[in-house]
């Protein structure tokens, strides 16, 4: 049974175990049998944020299973885990814009061979420097460069902004705003995630509306404890309702793990899932009679 929306699983997003999502369905932690798994329960692709900590044939393998079931990769963090909270996109040194080409050029090679729309952009800021106006500045200026870069590869670059990790830089959608709108560049865009956004923008409708105009793509968690939609407290009806009515059509990452973290605690979450989801068709039907909402 296929689900209306364009739905990602993951293959395993928090460090330091990087669990798959369906580990217990699955029974292992192979890549490819995931990917004929999200295929099997009706999945538009597969979300593999840490995709660079694997090697190139692993990464062809996981392309070709996606090619082979029709599914679509969602984005990649464009740097290796460990290099997250360094400084890389602050720095304008001659030096540091070579390291970031070379790590971007790395990211989007891996992200091709994947076939990701984007390569997400986690901006720490730079512990020795407390001019953070000029960071963002900086910021801007690198978003631009290594959007160019990355156009060539067909890929566009998407900034997440959060306070889960140590040091962030932009720690919330506003921030992120005033980048993008400083970086006025093509191809570059945010990710909505609704955990990170119900912890540091507050109401989901309102922060999605500050965002709307750089949706790259969309991330559902429900909350507290980053579980599916359904099984917390977040207005996600609402938000992914809201979303669809005003045009979104991209892919909708379902970066959680499970209220029960047992095989028929998958099971069941699935099933709320697909609750979750036929109250949003109701709801973008009760819509389709009115205007498109414009933010």
């Amino acid at each position: 049974m296929s689900f209306t929306q364009r739905y990602t699983a993951h293959l395993g997003y928090a460090p330091p175990k990087f669990r798959p999502q369906f580990l217990e369905s699955v029974g292992t932690t192979t890549p490819t049998d995931h990917v004929e798994n999200a295929a099997a329960l009706g999945m538009a692709g597969i979300f593999d944020p840490w995709a660079l900590g694997r090697d190139r044939r692993e990464l062809d393998e996981i392309g070709r299973a996606l090619d082979d079931n029709g599914l679509s990769s969602s984005s990649i963090v464009c740097v290796p885990a460990d290099k997250i909270t360094a400084p890389i996109w602050t720095d304008r040194s001659s030096s540091g814009r070579s390291r970031l080409d070379r790590l971007i050029k790395e990211a989007a090679q891996a992200g091709h061979a994947l076939g990701s729309p984007a390569l997400a952009v986690l901006v720490a800021a730079d512990p020795d420097r407390t001019d953070i106006e000029q960071q963002r500045a900086d910021v801007a200026a690198n978003l631009r460069d290594m959007g160019r870069l990355t156009a060539d590869f067909g890929i566009s670059l998407a900034v997440e902004p959060m306070t889960v990790l140590p040091n962030m830089l932009l720690r919330n959608l506003t921030e992120a705003v005033e980048v993008m709108n400083a970086a006025d560049a093509p191809g570059v865009g945010i990710i909505f995630d609704t955990g990170h956004a119900s912890i540091t923008d507050g109401d989901l409708l309102t922060a999605l509306a500050t965002a709307w105009d750089h949706l790259s793509i969309l991330q559902i968690a429900d909350m507290p404890g980053r579980v599916e939609p359904g099984a917390g407290e977040l207005q996600l009806v609402e938000l992914l309702t809201s979303a669809l009515v005003a045009g979104y059509t991209g892919l909708i990452d379902l970066e959680h793990y499970w209220a029960d973290m047992t095989i028929d605690g998958e099971r069941a979450g699935i099933e709320r899932i697909r609750s979750f989801e036929a109250l949003v068709d109701a709801a973008v039907r009760s819509h389709s009679s009115t205007p498109v909402q414009h933010w």
